[in-house]
C-alpha cells in the first residue's frame, strides 16, 4: 500500500514498528510507560503520536505473553 492512503496513525504505527523494533528487549512495563506517554499526545500530531503508543502497547503486551507464557515464542513478537 502506498504511504499516500495511510492515515496519520498508520503511519506511526509502521515508523516505530520499522524503526523502534529492537525494543521488544526491554521489559514490557517500560513498553506500556512508553506507549500510554505516547497515547495521552493531543494537538495536531495526537493521531500520528496514538499510532506510535498503540505499536509500543502491542509490543508490551507480546512480550508479557512472551513472559508468562511458555508455549508464546519470543520470536513473534517482533
Amino acid at each position: 500500500m502506498s504511504r499516500q492512503h495511510l492515515s496519520d496513525f498508520e503511519i506511526g504505527y509502521e515508523y516505530v514498528r520499522k524503526r523502534y523494533s529492537f525494543l521488544a528487549k526491554y521489559s514490557s512495563q517500560h513498553l506500556w510507560e512508553l506507549g500510554n506517554a505516547y497515547l495521552q499526545t493531543r494537538g495536531t500530531n495526537a493521531e500520528l503520536s496514538r499510532g506510535m503508543g498503540f505499536y509500543f502497547l502491542e509490543l508490551g503486551i507480546k512480550m508479557r505473553l512472551a513472559e508468562i507464557t511458555p508455549a508464546y515464542k519470543k520470536e513473534d513478537c517482533v
